[in-house]
């Protein structure tokens, strides 16, 4: 073999594995998937500051029990964070405190809520 095949053979290769590579990349990432009230809620939350339970109802017209039954599936998952901590969401406690998107997840919600 000669020389000049020998580095055509390696720049191949190369090619070949950084093609696979990013090949993996784009198969390995999960979509997310997201319901329609989900959605809703999603994009009641403010991105810079978040929102409070209540402007969250206000801004989705959805009932106060669907709405903290929402944010507490959108909390166990880790899309949402809640201010003060609390282990779930409830009707008692979801009015008052203030939500926040988890920037993890910001671009992908983002990019979720572009497809639908």
């Amino acid at each position: 073999m000669s020389k000049g095949e020998l580095v055509r053979r390696e720049k191949l290769s190369c090619c070949a594995i950084r093609d696979f590579s990013l090949l993996a990349w784009d198969t390995a990432m999960k979509q997310i998937k997201l319901s329609g009230r989900e959605l809703a809620v999603l994009r009641a939350i403010d991105y810079a500051s978040g929102n409070t339970g209540t402007e969250i109802c206000e801004k989705t017209s959805i009932e106060g029990t669907e709405v903290a039954d929402i944010l507490n599936g959108l909390c166990e998952v880790g899309f949402v964070e809640i201010y003060p901590f609390a282990d779930q969401v409830t009707q008692g406690n979801y009015a008052d405190s203030r939500f926040e998107v988890n920037p993890s997840y910001a671009l992908q919600l983002k990019e979720a809520m572009r497809r639908h």
